[in-house]
């Protein structure tokens, strides 16, 4: 076997570990400190990851409407080498680092020497960054997009890295009416989803109305292809979740022997499938109509829905309560979903009603349901409060901290592109003399009658023959 060239600066004193050539990960002993060089998960988990993000510019590309379509894949592209360069350089030392400032933020260390470790905050940024962007995308100013990304990466996230899941976080590791507490937060619920959705929302209401002239699009942006590419995006988006909730090495090894890979993959897999059935049977029961394109779209949504919310306690769940919080969960998917559709927030790819809502479900269905860990003692109530605390927690400073940035950036004139600013300025004339209308209707000026417009050159030239010229 070949060894690497720094086991050579190891004295005889120093433990020396190591499983056999085909296991890729290595654990060293310096002076205390475990070195980790990396597991196959943690490169199965960025692998995937990245996919993942890749099917959030497909799901983009064919959902969120745009003047030309590769604003979208150029706010990505530059995007993603924000969030690494954010993470890498300043993050990581914040979520990851070995000394703690009272549990509120870490510091003094290297993510050279934890690859694991490195590799699973830069993924927790890497979705919460694509999740932000399904609402700012092709709307907001450069600089608003570079800023929120940096600040998000560099500094708010992983904050709520080391406070949730450091080992030296206080929400990890805090006593609450003298019985100690955890916050169970397996799949990043309070980390990712939620955190991101909340941002993504106050950005969406900044943002307020758009009116958009269908000749203003370019001949791309509703491409029959699109219809295509938004469900292989989705795909990738679900084995992307999935690959995320793999165990960490640290994770197995700090519990006794069990096969949470399986465990973790049959659940999610259960809440995947009930979360389609379920928003399926309730088109077809309510509606009596699934064929159409933003139908089944938020049929596919409502899988991701069920993920999302047993994300929390995936890792613990038997697959009955999988069953049933997926289920519950996309239910309120399906309903929500509506109503959001009928005011004036823009989320075309459900977000607010999937990863908002299913998260503040999953994070108190994990303390109620679940009856493993901490949460089958006599404590059971204690920790049912702290999880709450630390959820309401989240959510007050998220919001402000989404508040905050966004406010900044209008009064700055930077929070809009230049289209956004003239089709912002066309809704909020056209809404003074137009009784209020559903989300297509606003967006682009179709009858209410007119069946909802979906990808496609012909359907794109049906909308096209009415054109309304706005000064």
């Amino acid at each position: 076997m070949n060894l690497s060239l720094d086991y050579e600066q190891f004295d005889d004193d120093n433990k020396y570990d190591f499983v056999d050539e085909r296991n890729v990960f290595y654990n060293y002993t310096l002076n205390g400190t475990d070195i980790g060089y990396g597991h196959i998960n943690s490169y199965i988990r960025i692998t995937f990851v990245l996919l993942l993000r890749l099917g959030f510019v497909l799901v983009q590309m064919g959902t969120v409407p745009v003047e030309n379509v590769y604003r979208i894949s150029f706010f990505n592209i530059f995007e993603i080498g924000n969030v690494i360069m954010s993470y890498f350089l300043i993050g990581h030392m914040l979520s990851f680092g070995k000394s703690t400032y009272k549990g509120w933020l870490g510091y003094s260390y290297n993510f050279s020497y934890n690859l694991d470790g490195a590799l699973y905050g830069l993924c927790a940024c890497l979705i919460g960054s694509s999740q932000i962007s399904c609402f700012l995308v092709g709307r907001v100013h450069l600089a608003c997009s570079v800023f929120t990304t940096l600040l998000y990466c560099s500094w708010y996230q992983p904050f709520l890295i080391h406070w949730i899941w450091s080992s030296n976080g206080w929400m990890n590791k805090s006593k609450l009416m003298g019985s100690k507490v955890s916050v169970k937060d397996y799949g990043g619920n309070l980390v990712i989803h939620l955190s991101s959705s909340i941002i993504g929302t106050m950005g969406s209401l900044f943002l307020g109305r758009r009116l958009i002239k269908m000749d203003d699009l370019d001949e791309h942006s509703l491409g029959r292809e699109h219809s295509g590419n938004t469900m292989v995006g989705l795909v990738f988006i679900v084995l992307g979740y999935i690959a995320f909730n793999l165990p960490t090495p640290f994770f197995e090894a700090n519990r006794k022997p069990h096969n949470y890979v399986g465990v973790i993959l049959t659940n999610n897999l259960i809440a995947f499938g009930a979360g389609i059935l379920i928003v399926c049977l309730l088109h077809l029961i309510i509606f009596r109509s699934i064929y159409n394109y933003w139908i089944i779209v938020r049929c596919f949504q409502g899988g991701i829905a069920g993920i999302i919310s047993i994300a929390a306690a995936v890792d613990i769940y038997t697959y009955l309560e999988s069953l049933g919080i997926s289920a519950i969960t996309s239910i309120f998917f399906f309903f929500f979903s509506i109503l959001i559709h009928n005011t004036a927030l823009e989320d075309y790819c459900n977000l607010i009603s999937s990863h908002l809502i299913g998260s503040i479900i999953a994070v108190m269905a994990c303390p109620l349901l679940a009856n493993k860990q901490n949460f089958e003692t006599e404590f059971r109530k204690v920790h049912i409060l702290w999880q709450f605390i630390c959820l309401c927690v989240v959510i007050a400073i998220t919001t402000v901290f989404a508040w905050f940035v966004f406010l900044i950036f209008a009064l700055c004139k930077l929070l809009r592109n230049k289209h956004e600013v003239l089709n912002h300025r066309r809704a909020v004339m056209i809404k003074r003399y137009l009784p209020k209308k559903g989300l297509l209707e606003r967006l682009f000026m179709i009858d209410s009658k007119t069946d909802h417009i979906e990808p496609g050159e012909e359907k794109r030239k049906q909308y096209m023959v009415d054109k309304q010229t706005f000064t």
